[in-house]
């Protein structure tokens, strides 16, 4: 055999010979579309080369010309699965790549027209010819090197995107470089074969993907899938072998540690000492103290070949403005749970002390000090409300799992809070319309808190000297609502997006400001629901919605009776 036959053969063969041994090697990726894409590539190499000897070596020139057409088409669908692998690799789905469907009808397209150039011989014709040994030669026509000159252009597309990746993500990245590098070495044969007296017009690609595919997946296979996983996240990524010494790290790494600089073939817990705690993956470490204190959490993936580990994966996140809040919010619960136990026990019991003194003083004042002595009352009463509420209010938020809730009786407790609201507002009417249903509702008692603000509030924020309150109730088969309507000024439209926000409040209002914020707050934690509405002919209506906690249709209509209007308004205090 010709000795230039010869090595052509014996090169085609072996970049054949290699694709097919590097396939099961390549079925190890993990990465599922990386996977795909190099299986693609190495198949496609491996017909695209298988095509080429057998057009050298077939006897007959339609056998040649056949094996010449296999490893012409599967030359386009290397080009294909290459452009498929690369962008796989570095993050970018191919299967979600714009125009793909486009893509696929031209490459299609393509793909059939050198499947049929026999037939119209636009791609290229055939002579025999003794140059530089007897063979069937190739002449390449125009629309071959216009296709090669785009397949080049998308197959630089996949190098970019390659070096890239290895740039951003990979200190030690140096081999693979020199892998995709060496790819595309064989691109002179291909460009200059026509002119040289010693290789024949053939595209010379699959020895250099051969090269590839044999360094990154027997030599760097490791290195090659930690760059891949490095460049999944923002987060610094440093690569360990099985002795616990840093082999690699990416640029996120690099530039949170500038210890690693020079670290590599060195022991870890000697460059980083303090990451290299044996933690949890759900522990953080503290690094450093004050201002320049900084919190990491540290997540370990090993690498197995065999069974055995190879090396390890760590993932450094810089959790430090996630865990400086965090502690933030503890220092804060500390101190809001300490004033709640001040507002409950100091404040609450002072001022009953208070109320209580003051109360022995009603048959002691004249009427010159009656009213001096009213405003006291009234006002020790309503610092007594505030410090429930604020006890209320630190109670629903102390948890941080949604609070226990059991079928409750929802009219009983707001039978109770009507009865608070008549003694502490006597100037006030409160009308109950209708019965109040005898159904149950999922909450806890403080559930007590919604109606008493609701009740309040009605009161608080109305203009005219005799407030009317009215509580009316609607019950369906799964929910159950309670209407509470004041005849006061009514809440503007503008002020209703806000109205259930945290310290919000009339400018002549009494209240705290947070206690539309805590009726809210308790009403979404039992499931419900809680709005304004007009009033007719004025004022505005609080409805508190809450789903039923018994039987569908229970209760309908078997409510107790409601009050008369004239005996809602308790008798005139004593004088």
């Amino acid at each position: 055999m010709d000795p230039v036959l010869l090595a052509h053969v014996s090169v085609f063969s072996a970049s054949a010979l290699a694709c097919v041994a590097a396939v099961p090697r390549a079925l190890q990726i993990r990465h599922p579309e990386t996977r795909e894409g190099f299986v693609a590539l190495l198949l496609a190499v491996t017909l695209w080369a298988g095509g080429y000897v057998g057009y050298l070596v077939a006897p007959g020139e339609a056998a040649k010309v056949g094996f010449y057409i296999v490893g012409f088409v599967f030359a386009l669908f290397a080009v294909a699965a290459w452009l498929y692998f690369c962008a796989a690799y570095t993050g970018r789905s191919p299967r979600h790549a714009p125009y793909r469907r486009a893509a696929a009808a031209v490459f299609a397209a393509t793909a059939l027209l050198k499947f049929t150039n026999p037939v119209h011989g636009l791609y290229f014709s055939t002579a025999w010819t003794t140059e530089p040994f007897p063979h069937l030669a190739i002449r390449h026509e125009l629309l071959y090197w216009a296709v090669l000159g785009l397949s080049y252009a998308v197959i630089a597309v996949g190098f970019f995107m390659l070096l890239e990746q290895f740039f951003y993500t990979g200190t030690d990245s140096r081999p693979l470089i020199a892998l995709v590098a060496a790819t595309a070495i064989p691109t002179v044969g291909t460009v200059f074969g026509a002119s040289s007296p010693r290789l024949l017009p053939l595209m010379y690609e699959p020895p250099g993907v051969a090269l590839f595919a044999l360094g990154t997946l027997f030599v760097y296979f490791r290195r090659f899938q930690t760059i891949q996983f490095a460049a999944e996240s923002d987060a610094a990524a440093v690569f360990l072998d099985q002795t616990g010494r840093v082999r690699d790290f990416n640029r996120a790494a690099r530039l949170l540690f500038p210890e690693l600089r020079d670290a590599v073939g060195e022991p870890f817990d000697a460059v980083l000492p303090h990451l290299a705690v044996d933690r949890g993956e759900d522990d953080v470490i503290r690094v450093g103290s004050g201002e320049r204190q900084r919190f990491y959490q540290v997540s370990r993936n090993a690498f197995t070949s065999g069974g055995a580990t190879s090396g390890e994966l760590l993932t450094v996140d810089d959790v430090t403005g996630r865990e400086t809040y965090r502690l933030r919010l503890e220092e804060r619960t500390e101190q809001l749970e300490a004033l709640n136990r001040v507002v409950r026990h100091d404040i609450r019991n002072d001022m009953a002390v208070v109320h209580g003194w003051a109360e022995t003083l009603r048959d002691h004042v004249d009427d010159d000090g009656r009213d001096a002595l009213e405003r006291v009352l009234r006002k020790s009463e309503h610092v007594i409300e505030l410090t429930e509420l604020a006890r209320d209010f630190v109670d629903s938020l102390a948890d941080d799992v949604a609070p226990e809730t059991k079928p409750i009786d929802p009219a009983e407790l707001l039978e109770g809070e009507l009865r608070a609201a008549r003694d502490s507002y006597p100037e006030a009417t409160f009308r109950v319309v209708g019965e109040l249903p005898s159904v149950t509702v999922r909450a806890n008692g403080m559930l007590a808190s919604v109606f008493r603000n609701l009740l309040n509030n009605a009161v608080q924020h109305n203009d005219t000297e005799t407030p009317t309150v009215t509580v009316e109730s609607e019950v369906t088969p799964d929910r159950v609502r309670f209407r509470i309507a004041d005849d006061g000024p009514g809440v503007p439209a503008e002020l209703r997006p806000e109205l259930f926000g945290k310290g919000r409040k009339g400018i002549d209002s009494t209240g705290s400001g947070i206690g539309l914020y805590l009726v809210s707050v308790l009403t979404e934690q039992f499931g419900g629901d809680v709005w304004v509405e007009d009033n007719e002919p004025r004022g505005a209506a609080f409805v508190v919605e809450l789903p039923r906690a018994d039987g569908e249709g229970e209760g309908e209509g078997d409510g107790r009776p409601a009050e008369s209007a004239e005996s809602v308004r308790p008798p005139p205090s004593p004088e």
